[in-house]
């Protein structure tokens, strides 16, 4: 399923884990610069895409995945709730991020 997101608000401890509302925001380094987004899930948990391709457009590739299975191997120890789309970037800007093999 492809859904188009819109950029979170700023930090409002009311919304700021919101379920049923999807959302991205811009993340920026120590310097200022602009790094790939962290992305909310539908759960309403927050997400590094750091294997993901951010496209200059606001496309997000592959599919977002929040993985409800345990992965030991790898450190993770699960808990997200399967939610599975292919996602745009409402209104981004940010530009191009390719995916970090690390």
């Amino acid at each position: 399923m492809n859904v188009e997101i819109p950029r979170a608000e700023p930090y409002d401890d009311a919304t700021w884990w919101q379920a049923d509302h999807p959302a991205w925001m811009q993340a920026v380094d120590t310097d200022g610069n602009k790094v790939k987004p962290s992305i909310r899930c539908n759960c309403g948990h927050w997400s590094g895409i750091g294997l993901h391709h951010v496209h200059a457009d606001g496309t997000v590739t592959a599919s977002f995945f929040h993985d409800a299975n345990p992965h030991p191997e790898i450190g993770y120890a699960g808990g997200g709730c399967g939610w599975h789309v292919f996602l745009k970037l409402k209104d981004y800007e940010g530009g191009d991020f390719p995916p970090d093999p690390r």
